[in-house]
């Protein structure tokens, strides 16, 4: 399937999580939309009708801390499914 919207998004802030022992157990991330009215922009499309976005999202996975930096650009791909879909 391909994506019916594709957004594009700066990484805010990441938020690491530690337990008593100082262990890292999630990070929270906070994505904001990166806005765009230049015609040859991958982001203009969505952007100008949806010029405001944000996400914040847990990340639980030990394998995928570290992965999003704050200041990184990211897309995030919109794809419709149904619910028994993995």
């Amino acid at each position: 399937m391909s994506a019916v919207l594709r957004l594009k998004m700066s990484v805010a802030s990441v938020n690491r999580r530690a337990n008593h022992e100082g262990n890292i157990t999630a990070e929270e991330v906070s994505l904001m939309a990166v806005y765009s009215d230049k015609p040859d922009s991958a982001n203009t499309q969505w952007s100008k009708w949806t010029p405001a976005a944000s996400l914040t999202m847990t990340i639980s996975n030990p394998h995928a801390f570290g992965k999003v930096l704050p200041g990184q650009f990211v897309f995030v791909d919109i794809i419709p499914t149904d619910k028994e879909t993995l």
